[in-house]
Parts: C-alpha cells; structure tokens; sequence
C-alpha cells in the first residue's frame, strides 16, 4: 500500500506544485504546501478516494490558500514592487509529460502571475482551478466550500480583470529568443540607441530587490526612460570594474537572462513581448528569490 501511495502521489506532484506555485507566486511557500499535501495523504484512506487527482487538488489549494492569507499581509509591507520568484524550467523538465511543458510555457508567465496578484485570493483559484486545471464549477465549489453559481462569478470577474489588465501571455519562441538577444547584445553595450529599437513605446519596468538589494523604487515606464537607465546601468558596471557575465537560462515557460555580478548570481531578467517589441521587462535582484536558479 505505501508503495501505491507513493506512487499516485508522485503521479499527480507536477500537477499540485505548479498550482500551489501559481497561487502563492514563490517555491519555498509552493513547496511547503506540497509537503503538507503528502503528509494528509500519507494518512488518508486512499482505498475511499476515488479520484486521486481531483482529492490531491482540493487538499493542495485549501492549504495554499490559507499560506495565501498571511503572505498577503506581507507583501502589503514589501519594500518597492514584488515579483513572482522564478520558477526554473529544469524542475519541469525533469517531467517527459509534453503537455505538462506546455501548460508550463503558457500559464508561468511573470505577466500572468502578476495579474492573478491583483485578484481576491478566492477569485484566482476559481478562475486557476476551471481555466488551467480544467475542474467543472461543481468540483471547484466543493474545494473553496462555495456554491458553483459563486464560483463561476469568481472566475469570470477575474478573467475580465486579466483581460483588461493588457496581458498577452503567448508570444512565438523565436521573436521572444531574437528580442532577448537583441536586448542582452544592446545592454552590454550600453547602446540606448540599439535599446529604444527593440523597446514598445509603452515599456515597463519591473524591478524586485526587496529591500535586500538595490532595485527600483517603482515601476519605470516609457522607452526613453527605460532604455537611458539600462545603458547606465551597464555603463556604470565597466566604469565600477564590475565583471559582468550574462548566461541565457528558461524560467517560467520562456528564455531569459541570468546576470552574474563578479561571478555572482545578480539578477534574473525575463521580458513579455507584443508586435515585435519589448513590452515589460522583469528583474528579479532578491537575493532570496535567486537560490533557486543557481
């Protein structure tokens, strides 16, 4: 039986933390309520439970939506803007599941993650649990214990809210890989020129140091503004003697650039992409939220 047991679990635990990660926004807490999920399952009577899939859902999203409750609170106390931390590919592709990749490229990304930020802890489940996870608003009723009319409310005010927040969340591989390079080539360079060819008129920068680190106060915006600091940025590092080496790596479903400061991990930059343009840019400095890249 503890052979079974552990085989289900390990069948479904792909599944559960890319939930519990996508509903908290860090690996640590993700991690945490995968664990407390085995722990219950490890003393559940599995010969009752029909379909372990679907218990293992119920369970893992409860516990991480109550972890959620109190990472709220502190995040209302973060130090400048807050960023999902990255979630690196090699963790999914230790999985040969291609559809497991494939939800993983288009359902991780920074932009989304952002998104859900913005919605009432009950609203980003439901609209995770039926949008992503494909449970029916009956069985999604049954795990945040609400009647399935409420829950689809839930999830389409926050489809809406993701619609109106501008997000796209699928760009094809090879303008997103051709724009990155552009910019790592143009930053190394500190060309602001190079920069404000590749970069939407509209940019946003995000910038996660939290308080740890040197970072951005607020989001910057404007290609102008954006392309002169990036360029300073790298200027400033040569002028420093500040040995910069830049390693490309994927982390939530898409490539991008780790920043090694005298061969230290610095910073984790991922970019969103529309029309051809660099339209968010995304720098993860926290030191807390790199350990997991390195």
């Amino acid at each position: 039986m503890t052979d079974q047991r552990t085989e289900i679990f390990a069948q479904h635990r792909k599944t559960i933390e890319g939930l519990a990660y996508r509903i908290l926004g860090t690996l640590a807490e993700a991690h945490d309520a995968v664990q407390e999920t085995y722990l219950k399952w490890h003393h559940a009577d599995i010969t009752a439970i029909e379909r372990p899939r679907a218990w293992l859902i119920t369970v893992c999203s409860r516990i991480a939506l109550n972890q959620l409750q109190s990472a709220r609170k502190q995040r209302e106390m973060y130090s400048g803007e807050w960023l999902p931390e990255p979630f690196p590919d090699e963790v999914a592709m230790q999985s040969d599941d291609p559809a497991w990749q494939t939800e993983l490229n288009n359902t991780m990304s920074f932009a989304l993650l952002l998104a859900l930020e913005k919605l009432s802890p009950l609203e980003r489940a439901a609209f995770l649990l039926h949008d992503i996870f494909e449970l029916s608003f009956a069985e999604i009723a049954q795990v945040l214990q609400k009647s399935a009319v409420q829950c689809r409310q839930w999830a389409t005010r926050a489809r809406k809210h993701i619609r109106q927040q501008g997000r796209r969340f699928v760009t094809t591989p090879e303008m997103h890989s051709a724009l990155l390079e552009g910019f790592i080539a143009a930053a190394q360079q500190h060309d602001s020129a190079k920069l404000l060819t590749l970069l939407a008129q509209d940019v946003e920068l995000y910038s996660d140091g939290g308080g740890k680190v040197q970072a951005l106060a607020e989001v910057m915006r404007g290609a102008g503004e954006v392309a002169g600091f990036l360029a300073g940025i790298f200027s400033a590092y040569r002028q420093n003697g500040v040995e910069i080496c830049l390693q490309p790596q994927r982390f939530n479903g898409s490539l991008g650039v780790l920043v090694f400061e005298n061969q230290q991990l610095a910073t984790a930059i991922t970019i969103e992409t529309h029309a051809g343009r660099i339209q968010h840019i995304y720098a993860v400095r926290n030191p807390d939220k790199l350990s997991g890249l390195h």
